[in-house]
Formats: structure tokens, C-alpha cells, sequence
């Protein structure tokens, strides 16, 4: 995202449709999938604001997610469309707090939401770093105050 693009508010960071081999035993989507889903969505977030493998590469840094809490709230089916609309709760220049909220385009409704929390890494240290580089960091600021804008997410039913 460059300093002229609008910032999407909620980012879409997924969508597709629920698919046969992501079915368990009992006719729903496995919830390995949904966690698959959310690091689909949460890789896309973060690649559109500049943290990708070309920046790790660049720049010998990159994220480790240090929590995740899920909610399974109603069941995906088997071709059910879905939507992932992901969101920078908060950050600073260390720590990124997003929000995913897999959207069930079929039967409509919150399927699940995800709350991650990562932290920016000097990879040659191991140890979490300031977010310095201006191409990440402007729109990681451009993001998270348009986000801050949006309704907030309830994360309980």
C-alpha cells in the first residue's frame, strides 16, 4: 500500500468457499481450516502494509505471532463463501494486535473471529525490534488509524 492508495477499512485479507477436503467427521469445516483461514488472512494483512518475505529479506526482520484466541461461533459448511475482514486493533512500533472475522456469505453471520497479538522481530538478535522502515510503517499507521475509525468488534456472541 503507497502513501496514495485508500486504506480498506475492514481489510479483506480472505475469501473463498468452503471446501470438500476441509471437512471432518462430523460434516463441518475442521477447525484446523479455520486456524488456516485466519493465517491466510493475517499473512494478507500484513503484506498489504509492507511485512512480507521481501521485507524480511531487506531488512532481517520480520513477525512472530505470541498469542492467538479463536472463537468458533456457527458452523461452515461444505461450499459455504466466506470473507475474512481482518483489522489493526492497536500497534505501536513493536507490537501488532489484529482482529479476524470469518464472515459466512451464504447463511450470512460471524462464523468465527480470531484476536492475534505479534510482535516485530530484529531476526538476528531473536528479540523484538522497533518497525523503523518508513514503506512499513506509514501505512501500518495509515491502517490502524483508519481501523481505529470502524465500529468495534464484540468478540463474544
Amino acid at each position: 500500500m503507497n502513501a496514495m492508495q485508500p486504506v480498506p477499512a475492514p481489510f479483506i485479507g480472505f475469501e473463498g468457499a468452503v471446501e470438500d477436503g476441509w471437512i471432518d467427521v462430523n460434516g463441518h469445516m475442521n477447525v484446523a481450516w479455520y486456524d488456516r483461514v485466519f493465517d491466510i488472512a493475517e499473512s494478507n494483512l500484513f503484506e498489504a502494509f509492507g511485512i512480507c518475505e521481501a521485507y524480511t529479506l531487506r531488512t532481517n526482520c520480520g513477525t512472530f505471532r505470541v498469542e492467538k484466541r479463536m472463537r468458533y461461533e456457527r458452523e461452515l459448511m461444505p461450499g459455504d463463501r466466506l470473507r475474512v475482514e481482518s483489522r489493526i486493533a492497536a500497534t505501536d512500533d513493536r507490537v501488532l494486535r489484529g482482529t479476524h472475522e470469518i464472515v459466512n456469505m451464504t447463511r450470512g453471520g460471524r462464523a468465527a473471529i480470531a484476536e492475534c497479538v505479534s510482535l516485530h522481530v530484529d531476526l538476528a538478535v531473536r528479540r523484538s525490534a522497533r518497525i523503523t522502515d518508513p514503506l512499513v510503517l506509514e501505512p501500518l499507521t495509515r491502517m490502524s488509524a483508519e481501523h481505529s475509525r470502524l465500529p468495534p468488534v464484540i468478540s463474544g456472541r
